[in-house]
């Protein structure tokens, strides 16, 4: 970009802070320093630069003060701010102010049902641009509200991501593109670190492909409409959706994050005394759906564990499946205390690592683990297989 358009882009952004300040005061760039970008052109550049700051005074966006002295080569000493709207204009763009009023115009339908909304306009109009998405990506945000709303609005079944997305958009990889996006409207809150897509997608039932629900250990799975599936060794996998209850006398219900980790613990003399669930990561809505009529079919004193990875999408998947699927049964951490895996190894985590982690354990209702969390990240197939034992 030439210097006289970085300077006049300079002016705006300031201007812009300005009146958000609520100040009056000049904004003003001066070259009196021989330092300035401005001396280091020579004749012929700065000539090309005087006459692009002149169309812009000549458009009333700004003043220019130039040197008593010099002749018909006398430099410009300052480049003062006139009119914002002006100089918007000049040079080819939108004052944020216009910017969101834009911006709420396209995402107004949302507004009422989608608060995150409303906090993205005021980021906006604050001079924000929360992960890097400004103004500019608001017609992308309402296509992601438009996914978020059709998951609503549906039969709550999981969705395939791409069949979905050629259906709304006519466009097979649009709602992968649109990640970013629909991870922002679903976080916590506005500065929350970002997730991976397949957490993102996974908790609202976006799946590249069907999802079988895969159990190991003992008793049998009933399915829609009156089918009886023993859990064969070393598992079984069913529909999530034709999971309607359980049989049998599990000693514990483990749920598992990692496919790896479910297939080792499959296989383990202990699996058969208890149930043994795989996630797929972050579960989906039909998935907790299976949980918790597995679980309404089981005694309130046969307690639940999960093992997951020990990092934020771990402790943050656990507390996802407390909200979800947890209502009776005691739930409590399976090998997700770093503390007693001294021989494993494991990654050092940052300050906001270890609290977004303890914060994620107090949702699931580990209360003691939150207090004693680490700063350490475990994977969890680095971990080596053990399961509950039978009281």
């Amino acid at each position: 970009m030439p210097l006289a358009d970085d300077v006049l882009a300079d002016l705006l952004q300031r201007g812009e802070r300005a009146r958000l300040r609520g100040s009056d005061r000049a904004i003003q760039t001066a070259f009196t320093d021989a330092g300035s970008a401005y001396w280091h052109q020579g004749y012929e550049e700065r000539q090309r630069c005087h006459l692009r700051f002149a169309a812009a005074e000549h458009s009333g966006a700004v003043h220019l003060k130039w040197s008593r002295q010099g002749g018909e080569d006398r430099p410009l000493e300052k480049v003062r701010l006139l009119d914002m709207d002006k100089l918007a204009t000049f040079l080819g763009t939108a004052t944020v102010s216009e910017s969101v009023r834009t911006a709420r115009t396209l995402l107004n339908p949302w507004l009422a049902a989608y608060p995150r909304v409303a906090e993205l306009l005021d980021a906006w109009a604050s001079l924000k641009s929360p992960r890097g998405l400004g103004t500019g990506n608001a017609r992308d945000f309402s296509d992601a509200l438009r996914v978020l709303e059709t998951l609503k609005h549906g039969d709550g079944e999981d969705q395939i991501v791409r069949v979905l997305s050629r259906h709304l958009f006519q466009d097979t990889k649009r709602i992968e593109a649109l990640a970013r996006h629909i991870d922002l409207l679903t976080a916590e809150h506005l500065s929350a670190p970002a997730r991976q897509q397949e957490e993102v997608f996974g908790a609202l039932g976006l799946l590249k492909e069907p999802q079988p629900f895969l159990a190991a250990g003992t008793g049998t799975l009933t399915l829609h409409p009156a089918q009886q599936c023993p859990i064969v060794w070393p598992f079984v996998g069913a529909s999530n959706r034709y999971v309607t209850g359980y049989f049998g006398t599990p000693a514990w219900v483990l749920s598992i994050e990692n496919l790896t980790t479910f297939h080792l613990s499959s296989q383990h003399p202990d699996a058969a005394a208890g149930l043994i669930l795989y996630t797929g990561g972050m579960p989906s809505p039909s998935w907790c759906r299976a949980y918790v009529r597995i679980l309404d079919s089981l005694p309130e004193s046969i307690p639940t564990y999960h093992w997951g990875d020990i990092d934020q999408g771990g402790f943050r998947i656990a507390a996802h499946i407390k909200n979800k699927c947890i209502h009776r049964h005691a739930f409590h951490p399976w090998l997700m205390e770093a503390a007693q895996l001294e021989r494993t190894a494991y990654s050092e985590a940052t300050e906001a690592t270890r609290a977004s982690m303890a914060r994620h354990a107090l949702d699931a209702g580990w209360e003691e683990l939150s207090r004693t969390m680490l700063s350490r990240t475990i994977e969890q197939e680095g971990i080596v297989i053990r399961l509950p034992a039978v009281i």
